[in-house]
């Protein structure tokens, strides 16, 4: 997970510094797209917080409160009288 929000923080950091360049008019739809990409990599920088924040909270479970996998009923064999 550390791995990739550093790749997000730094794909948000180009994204910003593309945006803080001097523009005009004529470059509204790529300010757009580049304000699209912004959110995007805000929106997954707070995702892979919230899973963090979710797997320090809920610690796995050990090996013995794993249930055993029923068989699948699609491959059992049905008996046919």
């Amino acid at each position: 997970m550390q791995t990739q929000r550093t790749a997000t923080m730094r794909a948000l950091q180009e994204y910003t510094r593309l945006k803080s360049r001097e523009t005009e008019a004529a470059d509204l739809p790529w300010r757009l797209v580049l304000d699209a990409m912004i959110f995007q990599a805000e929106a997954e920088i707070r995702w892979l917080d919230h899973c963090e924040a979710s797997l320090m909270r809920y610690p796995p479970p050990s090996p013995k409160a794993i249930p055993a996998t029923a068989p699948d009923p699609e491959n059992s064999e049905v008996s046919s009288s």
